[in-house]
């Protein structure tokens, strides 16, 4: 494990190191706020300074990971030019990426401890805007007349589910060759993302 440290101020990051080291050992709900203190190597007071309770902090961390996430599906649209499939399947792959490189980020993002987000708006902003991308994409692969007529945003969930659920089969070891992006996940993927796009496509 990873030990965070507390150094030149930066207790915050500190805790979300920590926080993140204890996720991939124990899983969300493991461990204590005080666990996250001794972990980054200060008093078990000393999270207070920045997180009240240990959902504040799991809430900070799924923040962080939504806002890593907007990064990386934002690249993947620029990367993939003028070409809406192009776009729409960047983001697919950007997505499921991502699981796989940061799960510890991945689980609380969705996971059950930070179900309700309204209570964190930074949280519940990150989120809408990392999901609005793909909404986004959805639309403008109806007006180029690639994906067929109808609910855009009904039609984007039903991309969201199934994308989600390969990142999830990924990150618990359920798919072969998952827990780690290789050319052998990549073409998974790939393979997925090709069907989804195939049964959007205009009848």
């Amino acid at each position: 494990m990873r030990r965070a440290s507390y150094h030149h101020g930066n207790l915050r990051r500190a805790l979300l190191d920590a926080a993140l080291d204890l996720i991939a050992a124990v899983g969300p709900g493991g461990f204590t706020l005080r666990e996250a203190a001794r972990s980054a190597g200060v008093t078990h007071t000393a999270p207070y300074r920045h997180f009240a309770s240990r959902q504040d902090l799991l809430a900070a961390v799924a923040e962080e990971g939504f806002r890593a996430l907007h990064g990386a599906m934002t690249r993947a649209l620029a990367a993939a030019g003028a070409d809406p499939l192009g776009r729409l399947q960047g983001l697919g792959l950007a997505y499921v990426r991502h699981a796989v490189e940061h799960p510890s980020h991945f689980r609380v993002m969705f996971g059950p401890e930070v179900a309700d987000k309204t209570a964190y708006p930074g949280l519940r902003e990150a989120g809408q805007a990392t999901l609005g991308l793909l909404h986004d994409t959805v639309r403008d692969c109806q007006h180029a007349g690639v994906v067929r007529a109808g609910d855009p945003d009904g039609m984007a969930v039903a991309l969201w589910s199934l994308v989600h659920g390969l990142a999830d089969l990924l990150v618990d070891g359920q798919v072969e060759g998952g827990t780690r992006w290789s050319a052998r996940t990549t073409a998974t993927a790939r393979d997925v993302m090709a069907t989804i796009v195939a049964g959007l496509a205009p009848r």
